[in-house]
């Protein structure tokens, strides 16, 4: 075989393996991304409570999670946004505790889909009340 001929097959072969990584390697579940709910309860959202919003167009996994949050995601102490004091949130607040998730877990019996968590997340069980489509495990960020 020429040097040349194998020069340009491996040339190839480098050219279809960084193509066929950059289609399937670089993938991301959408776990993580921010979102902002669509309705926030009167006074923001409860620190006692996780609230999952199905449906969510701004999320690639259709889930927005406000988990543990302490008031109102549009009400942001740092951009001005904020009106009301005790309903403030900070930035990091926001991304540590609203983004996007998918359920990870489902109940036993259950047939709705489910996901692997990414690094950085753990499948936490946060529903216990709802409808068995809604009810289960959910990637939630480590520490918080």
């Amino acid at each position: 075989m020429s040097p040349l001929l194998k020069r340009s097959l491996l040339l190839v072969t480098l050219l279809v393996t960084a193509t066929c990584a950059g289609i399937t390697g670089c993938a991301s579940s959408g776990v993580g991304d921010p979102c902002n709910p669509e309705n926030v309860p009167a006074g923001g959202f409860s620190p006692l409570e996780a609230y999952l919003e199905q449906g969510s167009v701004q999320c690639r996994t259709r889930t927005c999670v406000a988990y543990k949050l302490d008031g109102d995601p549009n009400q942001v102490i740092e951009d001005g946004t904020c009106r009301n004091p005790d309903e403030c949130v900070s930035k990091q607040e926001l991304e540590d505790r609203v983004y996007c998730t998918c359920r990870c877990r489902a109940l036993e019996g259950s047939s709705a889909p489910t996901c692997a968590c990414p690094s950085g997340y753990s499948c936490t069980d946060i529903l216990e009340v709802g409808g068995t489509g809604l009810r289960g495990g959910y990637c939630i960020k480590d520490g918080t």
